[in-house]
């Protein structure tokens, strides 16, 4: 399953620091496996596009491949994104956006 994670670095007192900074990934063992790029702020921060929002996030020791995930009673350690984060930035064409990132992807 692919996650939103950021980095201990990034998190305070259980909120996330900036949300630009969050990364999709995978955790495998307790470990991130594998992670790739920064989220996108007009599909994750949009309140205009809301079926898409990041609410929370899991954090590792570091944004790397490698970095152990925190525990948090048993569970991955959660921070949240502070409302303040969210923008209107419009509608969203998925779509579009798809074809992009095949064609980027690809390249």
């Amino acid at each position: 399953m692919i996650r939103h994670i950021t980095g201990a670095d990034n998190v305070e007192n259980g909120g996330v620091l900036d949300p630009s900074q969050v990364r999709h990934g995978v955790i495998t063992g307790m470990k991130i496996s594998d992670v790739a790029g920064l989220i996108d702020p007009f599909t994750h921060l949009n309140l205009d596009h809301a079926d898409h929002l990041m609410y929370k996030v899991v954090v590792a020791e570091r944004l790397e491949e490698g970095a152990a995930v925190l525990m948090d009673e048993g569970r991955f350690m959660t921070a949240l994104v502070h409302p303040a984060a969210y923008h209107h930035y419009g509608a969203v064409d998925m779509v579009a956006r798809r074809v992009q990132w095949k064609e980027v992807f690809q390249k």
